[in-house]
């Protein structure tokens, strides 16, 4: 196991935010959805759902590099923050990964097995062909998806302002947050 860093190596920086942006704006858009004119709902739905995409495209290698880059995530803990708050901050990390991962696996398997394609901002991925033979099992798999994707949803969206306000509680107290997983630094040693 390597010696923990003051800070996140340069990629895992960058995954951070790389995927933050296209999450936060996903997740706005189906607020900003479910409070507009049934008008207007069809617009925020795709882009919820391109924002969506986009975010489980950038998650993979993410997820990827977090599972074979251990060591670019081993990060001494913050100076001053007690044994309850660092135990609390890993769960919260692990519960945004798990948001992060399954909110866009559920909402692609329902464009794709759902029949609906995935729209992509100005383009769109077809679905999956309907058959006789497929149509009640890809009809259950996009059925199972949305109940997956709607309840995470509801719950899960609360884990993003928690995370932000925890992240402005530590730069309040002067700990040095935001350097930790700021892409633009100085490479670490």
């Amino acid at each position: 196991m390597s010696v923990p860093s003051a800070a996140y190596s340069v990629t895992a920086s960058f995954f951070h935010w790389a995927v933050a942006i296209p999450t936060i704006g996903c997740v706005g858009c189906v607020m900003k959805a479910q409070d507009s004119p049934k008008s207007e709902k069809g617009k925020w739905m795709y882009r919820h759902k391109s924002l969506g995409l986009l975010t489980g495209m950038i998650v993979a290698p993410r997820l990827g590099y977090r599972l074979l880059s251990r060591s670019s995530y081993n990060v001494l803990e913050l100076k001053g923050n007690s044994s309850a708050e660092n135990f609390l901050g890993k769960a919260g990390h692990y519960l945004l990964y798990g948001f992060m991962t399954v909110m866009p696996a559920t909402g692609i398997a329902m464009g794709y097995f759902g029949g609906a394609g995935l729209p992509f901002f100005f383009t769109k991925f077809s679905a999956i062909k309907k058959t006789d033979e497929n149509k009640a099992s890809t009809g259950a798999i996009a059925k199972n998806a949305f109940q997956v994707h709607k309840q995470l949803g509801v719950y899960g969206k609360y884990l993003i302002p928690v995370h932000a306000s925890a992240a402005f509680l530590h730069y309040f107290r002067g700990q040095a947050i935001f350097t930790r997983v700021n892409p633009f630094r100085t490479p670490r040693g």
